[in-house]
């Protein structure tokens, strides 16, 4: 066990000195124009508190994000239900000072100014949400179990602590520079390496960076965020279940409960953010794939309308037959020498999340739809999509009058199954779990 920590150790370490001494790097986006040395989150008192939010009288010449307010008024709100409000302001602050205005990705989720900041904040209030929920009903159904009372300001903190956190090794995939100056996030926080620059520094991203690699090396960054005082109030015996809550999210089944909770609150905090970024960035997978079948039913390509045709308009709505108008799009770009598709689930999960077709709750896109057929009606697979979406407009006036219908599913019955447990109390529920 030893040797497998010491490996552990040694890997984490040689991926911090590639990022310290790496070269190679692909500029992607510069960080926008400000003050010389201000940033978003940089200063003490960068974090403009509501009057009544402040725990002392306030003082005037507070600034930061207005955007960003709200969330940190929800924030502040819910934690001071278990006396964390002054913690939490406190720490709000000393990761705006650490992150600044920097993104949380290159081109994918939040990768706008502030975009770090916004999703750990986000995920952070939700950490919040969901532990206030769990002790609230745990303490319900049985107050004698799971956490006690006396413990739940240091749970909360703690929960809220690997929401903030849980992407901060993302700053080891960043490459920034003020002229031959390096910002080095191990050994000072963004706001101390813009303080003694005399340019605009410029972000490039590690072109070696691996999916989900970044949850090993957050833990390197939390002493920007953790003092003394909250060291005391969380208690040594609980930093294990911190810093395996960080490096777990992206660990599988062999996480911890606190590290599965992170992971399916950042996912949401994603899912939340998609609609926006997929549908307003033209290099994104779903404007590819939208302007790709756009130029195939301009072009004549894929027929409409007719019998045995990949795509059907009715009214508002068009649908495209899966998977072949995929294939049909697929062999499109890889001609065009165009970046390649995700897979067709991860497609069908990507244009759900886009909000560009109609998908069930579990974000379910795929449907059945029957059109008419040479010898009577066909059931087909299908996407459904907004017809104004990926329909040429000028194209309607000649389509042929067919028309599709989308087949209801009937739903499934719900089966009563009886076990040896019958009659007996149902335990408390893991606060964390």
């Amino acid at each position: 066990m030893v040797k497998a920590a010491g490996a552990v150790l040694r890997k984490i370490w040689r991926q911090i000195c590639r990022q310290i001494f790496r070269e190679t790097r692909t500029l992607t986006l510069p960080v926008p124009a400000r003050p010389q040395g201000q940033v978003s989150g940089a200063v003490p008192g960068v974090l403009e508190l509501p009057p009544d939010l402040h725990p002392a009288k306030p003082e005037p010449g507070l600034a930061g994000p207005p955007e960003l307010q709200p969330l940190i008024r929800e924030i502040l709100l819910r934690l001071s239900k278990h006396d964390n409000f002054g913690r939490g302001a406190a720490v709000i602050e000393r990761l705006g000072a650490l992150v600044g205005d920097l993104p949380a990705s290159a081109n994918h989720h939040h990768s706008e100014p502030n975009g770090l900041l916004r999703h750990s904040l986000e995920v952070g209030l939700r950490m919040v949400e969901e532990v206030d929920r769990r002790l609230a009903a745990q303490a319900e159904l049985d107050p004698s179990a799971g956490i006690s009372e006396p413990e739940a300001p240091q749970w909360q903190y703690i929960c809220f602590l690997a929401g903030l956190g849980h992407d901060l090794g993302k700053l080891f995939d960043m490459d920034l520079r003020a002229g031959d100056q390096r910002w080095s996030p191990l050994h000072e926080t963004y706001a101390e390496f813009l303080r003694h620059v005399r340019v605009e520094p410029v972000l490039w991203w590690d072109e070696d960076r691996v999916r989900g690699g970044h949850a090993q090396l957050s833990p390197w960054l939390m002493h920007h965020l953790l003092t003394p005082a909250d060291l005391r109030f969380i208690g040594v015996e609980r930093l294990p279940q911190l810093g395996a809550a960080l490096t777990g999210t992206h660990a599988g089944d062999q996480s911890t409960p606190m590290a599965r909770l992170v992971s399916k609150l950042d996912q949401e905090s994603v899912e939340q953010a998609a609609p926006e970024w997929m549908n307003k960035r033209p290099d994104s997978k779903i404007n590819q794939f939208i302007r790709a079948l756009r130029t195939l039913i301009s072009e004549g390509w894929l027929s409409v309308n007719t019998p045995g045709a990949p795509v059907y308009v009715t009214g508002d709505e068009a649908a495209i037959v899966v998977p072949r108008a995929i294939g049909a799009v697929r062999h499109y770009l890889k001609q065009e020498n165009k970046p390649r598709l995700p897979s067709n689930h991860c497609l069908y999960d990507l244009l759900a999340q886009a909000e560009v077709v109609q998908a069930d709750g579990d974000r379910q896109c795929v449907k059945r739809i029957r059109v008419p057929g040479k010898h009577g009606p066909v059931e087909l697979s299908a996407v459904i999509f907004s017809q104004k979406t990926i329909m040429p407009q000028q194209i309607l006036p000649t389509l042929p009058k067919v028309t599709f219908e989308i087949v209801l599913e009937e739903p499934k019955p719900v089966v009563a199954v009886a076990t040896s447990d019958e009659g007996k109390p149902t335990p408390a529920p893991d606060p964390l779990g």
